[in-house]
Formats: structure tokens, sequence, C-alpha cells
């Protein structure tokens, strides 16, 4: 009776330890890694952390294990292979991670040696798995209560990640959240990923980027915003991640991108919100490529066309173009010398001839759409051309594509530097 109660006592003074250690590695931001390495420490066993789409998260490397295949698949490659999710599946050990509350023991004949397995959850919502491996020394009961300690540490951990606070433990979260990063980028883990998940993606992708600075989450959730988009648009799949919400869409054809552009269009303009989106494009591998696209039309859309909601990169890519070929304070050296020349002459005489220019330009030299478009008499427009010609210098009607479209550009890089 001493005895056991010496070492229930001597069992309490150990978890009291621990989960002081614990409290100081998450005051002082270690990061996850110190939480697996005093796990180590704790368990004396290796420890393995994985999240929802099966991708190693953090492990112990205190000890080396070469027998375990599960253990190397996770180490070695960052992930599980298909067959080795298939064979979880089937054996049921995936749907027993998911409803357990608790840690328990799992053996199988795939792996080599038992485990400890616990659900890291944030509130009712699964995380990730935590596994112990019986790889030094074998697992006693006791340590159950040691692993859901060491479980709850990970969980406060992990909180602090925006991207674990709002995931909704869906397995293609987390997968999202690689390919936005470009974490992966090889197509052939890309696609064992997509078997993995069984992710289905159709053939025109796009990325959909949502601006959510400004949105009143007092009134209506951000996860409920963000299960809203999915159900509106067919298709997609969306994640909160680095203070937006972004989707990726895909349609068999483009044209049912086209007839989407409406619906999503109203949806911003109901909930006062901007959003960018991206080029189409067909390999996963190019989405971080494309999510930066989007960045790029939400910031200059939001600059150029407050009164807008939906900025497509297409739109704004020559603004875009401008912004990379020069430092913005270098940008209106590259304008087109005659240009500047019409600008100050409208500013001196109170005239709009620059506006007319660029009507005609885009009007693409139509002298009656361009007319029409400023309202004015075909006559007028015909004076008006001829004044501008005088005024910098050139002949409109004989200049060649390259000047058209200097001037072209020049009138872009002019409304960005307005802008900035």
């Amino acid at each position: 009776m001493e005895q056991s109660t010496k070492e229930n006592s001597d069992n309490s003074q150990f978890i009291a330890q621990y989960s002081l250690k614990f409290l100081d590695a998450l005051t002082a931001e270690s990061g996850l890694e110190q939480l697996v390495k005093l796990g180590y420490t704790m368990l004396g066993n290796p420890v393995l952390l994985i999240d929802m789409s099966f991708k190693t998260i953090a492990f112990s490397n205190n000890s080396k294990i070469n027998d375990d295949p599960v253990w190397n698949e996770y180490v070695t490659s960052g992930y599980s292979s298909l067959s080795s999710v298939s064979y979880y599946t089937k054996n049921k050990l995936i749907q027993l991670v998911n409803q357990s509350e608790v840690p328990f023991f799992w053996t199988d004949p795939y792996s080599k040696y038992p485990r400890i397995m616990s659900n890291i959850l944030i509130g009712s919502k699964q995380i990730a798995i935590l596994s112990v491996i019986a790889h030094e020394k074998p697992l006693q009961d006791e340590e159950l209560e040691l692993v859901a300690l060491l479980s709850k540490a990970i969980s406060i951990e992990l909180q602090k990640d925006q991207f674990a606070q709002y995931s909704r433990g869906l397995m293609h979260e987390n997968f999202m959240e690689e390919l936005l990063t470009g974490k992966i980028k090889d197509g052939k883990i890309i696609d064992e990923r997509i078997k993995v998940l069984n992710v289905n993606f159709k053939k025109n992708l796009y990325i959909l980027t949502l601006d959510i600075s400004s949105f009143d989450n007092t009134k209506i959730s951000l996860t409920f915003l963000r299960n809203e988009l999915e159900q509106k648009i067919p298709n997609s799949k969306a994640v909160v991640y680095d203070d937006r919400i972004v989707l990726i869409i895909s349609y068999d054809d483009k044209q049912s991108y086209k007839s989407e552009i409406k619906r999503i269009k109203g949806f911003l303009k109901s909930y006062d919100l901007y959003a960018g989106m991206s080029r189409c494009f067909d390999r996963l591998e190019e989405v971080q490529e494309h999510y930066t696209q989007s960045l790029n039309a939400l910031r200059l859309g939001m600059l150029l066309n407050k009164e807008e909601y939906f900025y497509p990169y297409e739109e704004y890519a020559i603004y875009h173009f401008a912004e990379a070929c020069s430092g913005v304070e270098h940008l209106k050296k590259n304008c087109h010398p005659s240009l500047q020349k019409l600008i100050e002459y409208d500013s001196e005489n109170n005239t709009d001839y620059a506006r007319t220019l660029y009507t005609f330009i885009v009007n693409s030299k139509n002298i009656t759409d361009s007319a029409k478009a400023l309202n004015i008499h075909r006559n007028t427009m015909f004076y008006r051309l001829e004044k501008i010609e005088s005024i910098m210098d050139i002949d409109i009607n004989n200049s060649n594509s390259n000047t058209f479209l200097h001037l072209h550009l020049s009138f872009k890089i002019l409304e960005l530097l307005k802008i900035n």
C-alpha cells in the first residue's frame, strides 16, 4: 500500500515537473520542435506529429529508427504514402483516432513498434495526430496520461497559428497551405498527395483571394463567410491563410468561369469585400505563382478602382508590368516624352486633350467609336486630334504600333503614379 502511494506521489511530481517545463516552453515561444523534444525526454521514446493531410509537422530526432517503415516514411519524405493511408483506413486506425478523445495503445504488423496514438484537438476540432513509438523501451499504462499532457501543450501551441485556428480539420486544407507557400512544387508528390487525400480538381484552375482586413466579424464569423463562399462558388476549396480567405476554384471550361463572375461580384458587394482573381492555369505546381497574381490584382485594384469589388489580374497585369519594369520613382521617366507636353498644355489651358488621346488609343484609333465615347461630334474629334498632333509634334495617323503601345503604357503608368 505504501509502495503504491509512493509511486502515485512520484508520478504526480513527474507530471507536475513536465507541466512546468511545457508551460515554460509555451511562454518562451519555443515552438513545436521544443515541445516534441521535451516529449521525447519525458517519455523516453521517439515522438511524431502529423497534420490531417498526413504530412509531418515535427518529430524527435534524438534517435534513429531504421526498421520501422511508417516512421521512415514520415521522416524521410515528410508525407505518408497512398499505400500506408489505405492500409490504416482499412484497419480502422484513422477512424479510431478521429473518434478518440484520449490517447490509446496501437499495434499492427505494418509498423514494427507499438505506439501510443493521440488526437490533437482545438476545442472539438481535430487538427493533428501525435504518436509515440516504442523504439527504445516498452510503453507503460501511466504514459497515457503523459501523452495527454503533451497533446494539450501541442494544442495550445497550434492555437497561436492563425491557419490552425481557422482550419476545419479537413485534410485538403493543409495541402492547400503547402501549395500556397510553395512548400511542394514537385508534380509527382502533388499527384500522390491528391490520391492520398482524395481531392479532385478540374482542369481550369483559378486563385481567388479576398481581403478581410476590414471585415467586421462581430456580425458574421470568418468561418461562416469562408463556408458560405464554398457553397456559393461550385468546385471551390477555401482556407483562411495569411489574413485572407483564399480559394482554389476549378472549372471544366473557361466559359463556366465567365458565367460565375456575376455571382462572385454579387457576393463580394453584399459583404463589402474586395477580391483579386488570378489568370487561368492548369497545373497545381503553379498555385503559388497564381496566388501572387491574385494578390497583385487585389492590391492594384483597391488602389485604382476602389468602387469595384472584383479585380481580375488580366485587367491589372499592365500595371503590375509597369511596376516590375522599374521602381515607382523611375516610372515617370519611362513615359513617352510628348505625352507630358500634352498634359502640361491641358493644365495651362483648361483643356482635355490627354483624355481625348487616351480614348482614341483604347478604341484602336477608331474615330467614330472614340467620338461616341467622348459624346462629341466626329468633326470635333478630327479637330482635337489635329490639335494634339500639333502640341505633341507627332503624326497620330502614321505613328507605328510601338509608339501607340508606348503611349498606352505611359497612360497606365501615370494612372498608377497618380495613386502612389
